[in-house]
């Protein structure tokens, strides 16, 4: 179930076309927006999340706002709209519900429930646990290269 509607965007934006193919353009759109909030949030949350929290259903308006109109209009330094500064804050609260500063609700102001650690395979916890290092083998510092390398090298010109 998508975030967002069509019909919702076309509220928003009164200026577009109200077409078939502005539609499509949007609808496009509204699957964009919901992959990216299902990858940012995912860690935390089972997606897609239904009935979408009104929280996330602002936020894909304001992501597909902001790429339907990029879609018909350029966008210059006089052409700037606050559709972007909007997505722009869409994209920052992403990432605090992601990292946990921000809860999801849904539209009675019950907290959604959040993924197990046991549902996430482990993917809360580090994947270092345990494992030798790898990368600090050499000190990151020593940048010399072997001469008998170097040598091996020469003798084969």
């Amino acid at each position: 179930m998508p975030y967002s509607s069509a019909t919702s965007i076309l509220l928003i934006l009164p200026d577009l076309p109200d077409t078939a193919t502005t539609t499509d353009v949007i609808n496009r759109h509204i699957t964009r927006a919901d992959a990216l909030i299902n990858a940012k949030i995912t860690s935390r949350y089972e997606t897609p999340i239904a009935p979408t929290p009104p929280l996330l259903g602002s936020l894909s308006e304001d992501i597909v706002t902001f790429y339907s109109y990029r879609s018909y209009y350029r966008q210059d330094n006089s052409n700037r709209t606050d559709f972007l500064d909007s997505a722009k804050e869409a994209f920052a609260t992403l990432d605090e519900i992601r990292d946990g500063k921000i809860d999801l609700v849904d539209s009675s102001g019950s907290q959604i429930a959040e993924r197990s650690e046991e549902a996430t395979g482990g993917i809360l916890d580090s994947t270092t646990k345990d494992y030798q290092p790898f990368f600090d083998v050499d000190d990151e510092l020593d940048h010399a290269f072997d001469d008998d390398l170097i040598d091996n090298v020469m003798d084969k010109r």
